[in-house]
């Protein structure tokens, strides 16, 4: 079996990364599930359904959004 990267990478992180806007990402992210290599953790304790997660990628998940940027146009 060959090496499978288990890193996650923030939001903020890949955006500086791919020189994109958060925003444009967060959007790309809500259409994502976790097979796509996007995740959702919470960084306050409680947490509810109301709570603001912090949104991260796994390698595939940033190829995903490259795809998702071509197919849009975008560089």
């Amino acid at each position: 079996m060959g090496y499978r990267n288990s890193a996650l990478y923030t939001l903020k992180y890949v955006a500086e990364m791919l020189e994109e806007d958060e925003d444009f990402l967060r959007g790309c992210s809500i259409e994502m599930f976790s097979e796509d290599g996007c995740l959702s953790a919470y960084d306050g304790y409680p947490a509810t359904e109301l709570s603001e997660t912090v949104v991260l990628f796994t390698q595939d998940g940033i190829d995903n959004l490259r795809h998702r940027r071509r197919a849009q146009g975008y560089r």
